[in-house]
């Protein structure tokens, strides 16, 4: 229906109206939504907004909603947009009588689903300007042909040049409380990469003080008997069977000593055959001298998605399924430990589970083993979850992480060594 130039006027002040007390962009959008409803009724109306110079946009909707949507927390290019010519500027307007038949809003790539998947047939396309620059696109559709007219067209674009100053100004507001949080985080970031790093510093000290023990209290005391044994022999000048069976035995103790604390070192089976081989390695050593004996189980279905994260990376969420293991054997007193990998196409998964005791609440920011396993996850991006394994007890322990997920941040070289050295 025609509009006197009062009416209208009232109309638009109560679009102004209707942005009071809003900050958010799609809550203010919906709330002119219902507003601009009573000057162009409208099955669906969306906002598409330019950002990066021109180059992406995001989009607000109101009404019917579509993967449209998913625009506002993911831009795209505006070149695959099904209204870019009135984006770039290359047309004043758009107005359709039938959406889906009209070869404007469809070309190779367009982001054209939504126009079909909610049958909006009917549209008029009208840019939002502000400082002389096109800011975005105002989009009203409905479900029949041939609604719209000129006079329709007039209207929508006194709307787009009355809430042009508001939109850009919230979008404006919007970016800027964006970069606010994007630098909180860099810095949090920041700063979890240096505790971190500190951390991973203080216990490659403890582990190789351990280490250090390892070999004085046990190698090297094992080697001295060797040596006591060898020397009684030299001094006999014989050596029956039983000597020498007992010789070959404390050799084969040092040796199998040694290996393991190389191993404990740099995982060479890791190296070599990969995360789900290592794994099964450590948890098969790990359970082989408990009392009472603990079974094991491991399920692999990821698909050699490991194989494609960086080397440190892979060496981190192996250092953490090992601690989960070690502390399952030593604190948890299990019946079976699981180990089960599992990918999707963003993401890889590790979840160690048994059935023991259980680990009560666990406190991400305690100095030790946990510690260390939340240090780990949070240099390499990766979540960490740690909690009971069911309603009868046991723990488990869930690392994911992107399977694209990149090198691991440079936050300092020393803590890029610790987090290799541990």
């Amino acid at each position: 229906m025609p509009y006197t130039a009062a009416q209208l006027m009232d109309r638009l002040l109560s679009i102004s109206r209707a942005f009071a007390g809003h900050i958010d962009p799609a809550a203010a959008f919906r709330a002119i939504a219902v507003e601009i409803e009573t000057l162009l009724p409208h099955d669906h109306m969306d906002i598409a907004v330019v950002l990066d110079e021109g180059r992406s946009h995001v989009c607000y909707e109101a009404g019917c909603y579509t993967s449209w949507s998913a625009l506002a927390q993911h831009p795209l290019p505006v070149d695959i947009s099904p209204i870019r010519d009135v984006l770039h500027g290359d047309l004043p307007y758009l107005i359709a009588q039938d959406a889906l038949e009209d070869a404007r809003f469809h070309f190779p790539g367009a982001l054209d689903g939504p126009i079909y998947a909610a049958n909006l047939r009917s549209r008029i396309v009208v840019p939002l300007r502000a400082r002389g620059n096109i800011i975005g696109a105002l989009n009203i559709s409905r479900h029949e042909p041939g609604i719209y007219t000129q006079s329709d067209l007039e209207v929508a674009q006194h709307c787009a040049e009355f809430i042009a100053p508001y939109i850009f100004a919230l979008i404006q507001s919007e970016e800027a409380r964006r970069a606010m949080l994007a630098e909180s985080e860099a810095r949090s970031r920041a700063e979890l990469l240096r505790v971190g790093a500190a951390r991973l510093t203080e216990g490659m000290e403890r582990e190789r003080r351990r280490i250090g023990m390892d070999l004085h209290d046990q190698t090297l005391a094992d080697l001295s008997r060797v040596v006591r044994q060898v020397s009684a022999l030299h001094r006999q000048g014989v050596a029956g069977a039983a000597q020498l069976a007992e010789l070959e035995r404390e050799v084969v103790n040092c040796l199998t000593e040694l290996r393991h604390i190389v191993d404990d070192m740099r995982p060479s089976v890791l190296e070599l055959f990969g995360l789900r081989d290592a794994i099964e390695a450590h948890l098969t050593r790990s359970v082989s001298r408990a009392t009472p004996s603990i079974a094991v189980r491991i399920q692999d279905t990821s698909d050699g998605a490991a194989d494609e994260l960086p080397e440190r990376i892979l060496t981190a969420v192996y250092r953490i399924a090992q601690e989960a293991i070690n502390n399952a054997v030593r604190h948890g007193a299990p019946r079976c430990i699981e180990v089960r990998m599992e990918a999707t196409p963003s993401t890889l998964r590790v979840v160690i589970s048994d059935d023991g005791i259980g680990c009560g609440t666990v406190d991400p920011e305690v100095v030790g083993g946990i510690g260390h396993m939340h240090t780990r996850a949070a240099l390499i991006g990766a979540t960490l979850k740690l909690g009971r394994a069911g309603r009868k007890g046991g723990t488990r322990v869930a690392i994911e992480i992107g399977r694209h997920c990149g090198q691991i941040p440079a936050a300092t070289d020393i803590g890029l060594e610790a987090l290799e050295s541990l």
